[in-house]
């Protein structure tokens, strides 16, 4: 987002949709800090007050334009540092329609306590296939974004190919073996579930 669009959304030009454009550009942080500044504006233009004049109004942006800083200035310290915004003298209605859906659009983010919300110990899931005569076996799914180079497995003396895959239990995962280039179902599969090209996928839950 350049300033040219800050400013923009503080004036409250753009459209709720518009401004929502304007914030998922932003890091998190920075959009953390537009929001506030948007809500301190609005507070600004809460109150009733008389129409500034077309001269005040003038002065005012000179002076806003006199204050901004360079445009090689990082955004973040922009955003944060004092800055004076004519939405103050000419009222916050836009900017009040524009906060109401900016802060249901892009909530808080979640405390620390959140953040370090323990997940499901990871488990080692064994993927066995016999095939002795293969040169390459490989196993792709949706543990591994469905790419099979990722997940090559081991030939066994006994002709069996296996592999170890870490998955978090409490989940439903497909996959498919991928045989000398050749995808393949596992037969050993307790169930099944159709892969959309005429193929069945092979259900692990764990």
């Amino acid at each position: 987002m350049t300033e040219r669009e800050l400013q923009d959304l503080l004036d409250g030009r753009p459209g709720p949709l518009a401004a929502e454009r304007l914030l998922s550009s932003l890091p998190p942080e920075e959009r953390q800090a537009a929001l506030r500044l948007v809500a301190l504006s609005r507070l600004a233009g809460a109150g009733a007050r008389p129409a500034p004049s077309d001269d005040f109004v003038q002065r005012t942006m000179a002076r806003v334009r006199a204050s901004r800083p360079p445009r090689r200035r990082p955004l973040l310290a922009w955003l944060t540092g004092p800055r004076l915004s004519p939405l103050g003298a000419l009222g916050g209605a836009a900017a009040a329609a524009f906060l109401a859906v900016a802060v249901a659009r892009f909530p808080a983010p979640p405390g620390p306590e959140a953040a370090r919300a323990p997940e499901a110990p990871v488990v080692l899931a064994r993927l066995a296939l016999a095939a002795p005569g293969a040169r390459v076996v490989r196993v792709a799914g949706d543990f591994n974004g469905w790419k099979p180079e990722v997940t090559p497995l081991r030939r066994g003396p006994d002709g069996v190919w296996t592999v170890e895959v870490p998955l978090r239990p409490g989940r439903r995962y497909e996959y498919m073996f991928v045989v000398d280039g050749s995808w393949t179902t596992d037969p050993g599969a307790r169930a099944l579930a159709d892969d959309g090209f005429g193929g069945k996928n092979a259900i692990l839950d764990l």
